[in-house]
């Protein structure tokens, strides 16, 4: 009886000792994971802390609106499209006939870049963004299927950047 006590509380040490190895091993795994994830959350918001927008109605019409967006932060913010991904969204809502109607438009046009409070233009064919202390005037439609914009209605417009900051304005038409 002796011998098969002693084999058997080795084989139970074994298996504790197995058990609780596996157990530290999925500790710090999941230790290193948390810390990765933790990382790359704060980088990503600290990037945001770096972008500030400023948006600014410069004209509402029945189915059409132009817009300026001032990038007063340290980030550049870009503006043309990449193989199909759009760096930017905006977003426009009004109201008709007492219900509030919203739009996502991807395809905007944009008009000129300039040096913030200056007369100084860019391309923008060459200058696809816009650099902190520049600002961007861009003309988009409202889809085909959305009815014409009265006059006298509020309109909310939002700049929403690819860093995940928003610029929003409100305007009359």
């Amino acid at each position: 009886m002796g011998f098969s006590v002693t084999i058997a509380s080795a084989i139970v040490l074994i298996g504790l000792i197995i058990f609780f190895g596996s157990l530290s091993a999925v500790l710090v795994y999941s230790l290193n994971t948390l810390f990765d994830t933790t990382k790359e959350y704060v980088n990503r918001e600290r990037e945001k802390f770096d972008v500030r927008l400023e948006l600014n109605i410069t004209s509402i019409g029945a189915d059409t609106c132009t817009i300026k967006v001032k990038n007063l932060g340290t980030k550049t913010i870009f503006l043309q499209s990449q193989e199909n991904f759009q760096w930017n969204s905006i977003i426009i809502s009004y109201q008709n006939n007492s219900q509030w109607l919203s739009y996502i438009i991807e395809n905007y046009t944009v008009l000129d870049v300039r040096v913030t409070d200056t007369q100084v233009l860019f391309n923008p064919a060459s200058h696809p963004f816009i650099n902190p202390g520049e600002e961007a005037r861009i003309s988009f439609n409202l889809p085909e299927e959305a009815p014409a914009i009265s006059q006298g209605t509020t309109v909310i417009v939002v700049f929403a950047s690819h860093y995940g900051v928003t610029g929003q304005t409100e305007g009359v038409r």
